[in-house]
């Protein structure tokens, strides 16, 4: 009886890489498929009701999403108001999207706050969050921004140029996405503020998973660098410098890609907050005068180019835009089912390349 020689270095090394490759493979799948539950987490409830107006936008599917207006300088409790003949007045609207945790019951300091400089505050849930149904994704979050937009200019009567989108961290995507569409349609919004938000969700996602290929696995990208060279009106940067969760290198990341100046030859603007991190932007004692001053500055200048008509609703650019052109031939395709399936398949493919010869009895 002949003896079984013994394996080889190299096959040794290829069973090795093989073993390797199909851990690193099936680790991945779980992450791909899930990657939606990692991004967004909402807080859910049965019925949202707050001491502000209430406000419901039919979706371009048609959900009925929910979200408040609070009117500043109006007693608390406006759901009963003539919300026309207060918006009517004149001040500044802030369109604002939040983060991607929790719902707008979560953000009453940012509502007191915005209020408090004069600045009425829309803000509707994402889909899937709060009292609203559906389920969250980058495409759908894009056509309910429109949704919220036009409730606010066709809806309410609020002219373009005394509306000021507001995207804090996620939101700042769903945020410089609308600006820009806006703004290659010939619609100038009033103004762009961005607060802890990211270059894109692909450099955060590989700043937190630095050994997974996100580039290749992440589904909504949210590539707002791309997107906000294409933001005319005037843009606000907000970003705490010890920020843990979307680090402050990849926001001035996205800074310097913005345009030098707006249509109007408005510089850029960026508080940088030195003590501050992801959450606490608006209850970090030490710079909350920086980002009061800030804040005063930018809708205060929205309010008084508004009234002096600087603004001009609409530009002749001979650019028309689909809002959803790059994504509308993938738009129906769930991909967190497919990229999967296709690890799946390099997992048995690598099996088959790296599976040892069969030796043949003699």
């Amino acid at each position: 009886m002949s003896e079984i020689p013994p394996k080889s270095l190299a096959a040794t090394t290829r069973h090795l890489i093989q073993l390797a490759l199909r851990v690193y493979l099936l680790c991945l799948a779980p992450i791909t498929y899930f990657q939606r539950s990692l991004i967004y987490h909402p807080n859910r409830c049965e019925r949202l009701l707050g001491d502000k107006a209430d406000i419901t936008v039919r979706s371009h599917d048609g959900l009925e999403l929910h979200g408040w207006l609070s009117l500043a300088g109006t007693p608390r409790g406006t759901d009963s108001a003539d919300i026309k003949q207060v918006l009517a007045a004149g001040q500044p609207v802030v369109l604002f999207f939040p983060g991607n945790a929790g719902n707008r019951s979560d953000r009453d300091i940012q509502f007191r706050v915005l209020g408090s400089l004069n600045a009425h505050v829309l803000l509707v849930d994402y889909r899937g969050y709060a009292d609203n149904p559906g389920k969250p994704s980058e495409a759908n979050f894009a056509k309910d921004a429109r949704s919220v937009w036009n409730k606010l200019t066709q809806d309410l009567d609020v002219p373009p140029q005394r509306i000021v989108i507001y995207g804090e961290s996620l939101g700042g995507g769903v945020a410089t996405r609308l600006a820009s569409e806006l703004c290659q349609e010939g619609i100038e919004p009033g103004g762009l503020i961005i607060q802890s938000t990211f270059s894109s969700l692909v450099a955060v996602a590989q700043a937190h998973f630095p050994v997974a290929p996100v580039s290749l696995l992440l589904v909504d990208r949210y590539p707002s660098d791309q997107r906000i060279k294409e933001v005319t009106c005037p843009i606000l940067q907000i970003h705490g410098q010890q920020d843990t969760i979307v680090s402050f290198s990849i926001g001035q990341k996205l800074f310097d890609a913005a345009p030098e100046t707006s249509s109007q030859g408005i510089g850029k603007q960026q508080i940088v907050m030195p003590h501050t991190d992801h959450n606490d932007v608006y209850s970090e004692l030490s710079d909350h005068d920086k980002l009061i001053d800030g804040l005063k500055g930018f809708l205060d200048e929205v309010d008084h180019r508004s009234k002096t008509g600087v603004n001009r609703e609409t530009r002749t650019t001979g650019r028309s835009i689909n809002p959803l052109k790059d994504e509308s031939r993938f738009i129906n395709i769930d991909w967190t089912i497919v990229v999967p399936v296709l690890l799946v398949a390099l997992v048995v493919a690598s099996w088959w390349y790296f599976r040892p010869p069969q030796i043949k009895p003699q």
